[in-house]
């Protein structure tokens, strides 16, 4: 199994959020066939960076994950989160490696 979770950077007013919620998180919903849940980050007091919410998607695998974003919805993501990039933080975990 392998996740992403994105993370939107806190700012004045949330002003970012509208392209979190409608682009960011609509594709990752057409690439994945799933329902993804948006969360609001309630405390995070032990990092620099705050965070305002929060969403995560799943995949069977990394390869899974690279094949779904060679599509053409997958290639929109790329654009889209490299427009963005400065406004979220991405984390990937990889459970089908050991430790």
């Amino acid at each position: 199994m392998f996740r992403q979770l994105f993370f939107l950077h806190k700012s004045e007013n949330d002003v970012a959020f509208p392209h979190f919620k409608d682009v960011i998180l609509n594709h990752l919903k057409e690439i994945s066939g799933k329902e993804i849940l948006l969360a609001k980050v309630e405390s995070n007091l032990l990092l620099d960076q705050k965070y305002s919410y929060f969403f995560e998607i799943e995949f069977e695998s990394k390869d899974k994950m690279n094949e779904l974003m060679n599509t053409q919805a997958g290639k929109q993501l790329a654009k889209a989160l490299m427009d963005f990039h400065q406004m979220i933080t991405v984390i990937s975990i990889n459970y089908n490696n050991k430790a």
